[in-house]
């Protein structure tokens, strides 16, 4: 049956013509419910993209679905990874073998950054909190501890406060010793060292001062050598040269033992130049490490 829609002004209602049993047109309204529209579903959900990946940028939902699914599964199997080196490592450490716990630890380096396996680390490096030597990779593990272990994790470590307390006094006190003494001794020398120096810096003078005098008369004298009738300043150019020869020599000789006694008095200053001073850096560095640890409980609110 032939049929056709209206639609009034204020689109509150719907009419409709259809044919009455006499086969005239007829006005009727029509309230019939309209039809929604079905919607297709996806068999999957798209997940969330980052603004800044251009790949996914040109992927369909279906890629993308397949990538994050891959991509969790490429997790699932680190973290496997991950849980098998920290229960090997762990059970090394039970039996205090650290050697054997390092090299366990040390497959883990290549699937990125796990807050357990720091952990391990940092009691593998440093003994169980009781050797502090190691002071490069315990403060890299330290670090990693800070920034990526749990909570709960960092709580279990708790038990080693009371030697870390104990071995940061320690260490204080060993600091302070070795400072005084060395810096008594950089005293002692920087007396004899200035002293040297200063020498060698009026040899220095007396040697350079003389050459420019006598160089520049050399220089005056040689370019006047036909001025005078007879050649007379043929002989006094010579002596001039000559003089300034052996003075040259006495300046590089003694500018050679003023750069090397300015250089002693430089290096005195330094902890590194000497065996009392290096010993001292390591104990720096040995309670920087330790006060890097008790930080971690500290910002876990751990005491």
């Amino acid at each position: 049956m032939a049929e056709e829609r209206l639609i009034d002004d204020d689109k509150d209602r719907k009419y409709k013509i259809i044919k009455n049993a006499d086969g005239e047109d007829e006005l009727v309204i029509d309230d019939t419910p309209d039809e929604a529209e079905p919607e297709d579903e996806l068999g999957f959900e798209v997940p969330e993209l980052d603004s800044d990946d251009e790949e996914a940028a040109v992927m369909t939902p279906e890629q993308l679905a397949a990538r994050e699914k891959q991509r969790e599964e490429e997790e699932a199997a680190r973290k496997g990874k991950l849980k098998t080196i920290a229960e090997r490592a762990l059970s090394f450490l039970d039996e205090k073998k650290y050697e054997e716990a390092g090299y366990a630890l040390a497959e883990a380096d290549e699937l990125g950054d796990d807050g357990e396996i720091y952990a391990l680390k940092l009691r593998t490096v440093t003994r169980d909190f009781t050797d502090f030597t190691n002071t490069e990779d315990g403060a890299e593990a330290a670090n990693g501890v800070k920034n990526f272990t749990a909570k709960e994790t960092v709580a279990n470590l708790a038990y080693a406060l009371p030697s870390l307390k104990a071995k940061a006094e320690e260490l204080k006190a060993e600091a302070e010793a070795l400072d005084k003494e060395n810096e008594e001794k950089k005293s002692e020398r920087r007396v004899v060292f200035k002293k040297k120096r200063n020498n060698s810096l009026i040899f220095f003078a007396a040697t350079a001062v003389p050459l420019i005098v006598f160089a520049a008369l050399a220089i005056y004298y040689g370019t006047h050598l036909t001025a005078v009738k007879g050649g007379a300043n043929i002989p006094l150019f010579i002596a001039f040269v000559s003089i300034a020869g052996v003075l040259f020599i006495g300046a590089v000789i003694a500018a050679k033992f003023l750069w090397k006694n300015s250089n002693n008095l430089k290096l005195n200053e330094k902890n590194s130049a000497t065996k009392l001073g290096r010993k001292l850096e390591e104990k720096k560095a040995e309670l920087s490490l330790v006060e890097s640890i008790s930080e971690i409980f500290v910002k876990n609110d751990i005491s």
